[in-house]
């Protein structure tokens, strides 16, 4: 059994507690995940650790790393005058290597893939890819199709891989994109298929497929009603938009979930996804 997460904490700061790193930390406790891939991770900001008792002057790179999560892996992608954020990846298993990948594709956003291969003591190596796209299709568009070349290159087609982050894809048009060219599931929608399937029984099934070439036609679009819907992580005090996707291959989905509730929606603007994984 894997458990694992995907979490973009919005640099420890939330608009309705300011910095709250210690209550951070209390959630990736709470997470108890094998591996967790974060975004927006700030290493140094000397602007805010200056005002911030909470920080001492110190790194959430270093913070977040100790008894729960004793390796980490993280990739700058901003850097500027007074500190960087990236990407990071928590681990309870040893991190072998590790590498980040610029894949900006302009000057105004900066963004990375972080690469690394953890062991684990029964699965063996897993690749585990922690992602931020941005804000413009066209850019994410070239984003997904520099991550789908490097999983291509680096990822043997037989190895575990674990894709996860915010892929700021409202309009599931990456979702697509990696869903197809790359053979992975996505594992909040997986299960929520499932799970609808069961309770709505065969014959419900069958009417929204019957129905699908007609909404295809009207609609222009190839997702149903209910696709659209499931994994809504963004914003997490009301969540609309599925940014966050945790994506898997070589791994049967037992569970998945988002976490809700008032602590969550303090913590970050984002709501974290958890996955239980078997091979």
């Amino acid at each position: 059994m894997l458990t694992v997460a995907t979490y973009n904490i919005h640099k420890a700061h939330s608009v309705m507690r300011g910095c709250h790193l210690s209550a951070l930390k209390q959630g990736l406790h709470e997470l108890n995940a094998d591996i967790v891939c974060l975004q927006e991770v700030q290493d140094i900001n000397t602007k805010r650790n200056a005002h911030s008792i909470e920080h001492h002057g110190h790194s959430q790179v270093l913070a977040l790393q100790g008894q729960d999560y004793p390796y980490i892996a993280y990739g700058a992608n901003a850097v500027y005058q007074h500190g960087n954020h990236g990407n990071a990846i928590l681990s309870k298993h040893p991190i072998q290597k590790w590498s980040n990948i610029d894949i900006s594709d302009h000057r105004l956003e900066q963004r990375g893939i972080l690469h690394a291969t953890v062991q684990h003591p029964e699965h063996g190596e897993i690749h585990v890819i922690c992602a931020h796209f941005g804000l413009f299709k066209v850019s994410r568009i070239r984003q997904a199709q520099a991550l789908i070349h490097h999983v291509r290159e680096h990822v043997p087609a037989h190895a575990s891989l674990l894709v996860a982050g915010d892929f700021n894809d409202w309009n599931l048009h990456v979702h697509q994109l990696l869903s197809r060219e790359l053979q992975m599931k996505d594992a909040i929608e997986t299960v929520q298929h499932g799970q609808a399937q069961n309770e709505r029984g065969r014959i419900r099934q069958l009417s929204r497929q019957f129905a699908q070439p007609f909404k295809q036609r009207f609609s222009g679009n190839d997702l149903d009603e209910h696709e659209k819907q499931v994994g809504r992580t963004f914003p997490s005090v009301a969540p609309w938009f599925k940014l966050d996707r945790l994506y898997v291959r070589g791994f049967e989905i037992k569970d998945a979930h988002i976490k809700a509730g008032r602590v969550w929606r303090e913590r970050s603007d984002h709501a974290p996804i958890c996955a239980v994984l078997n091979l």
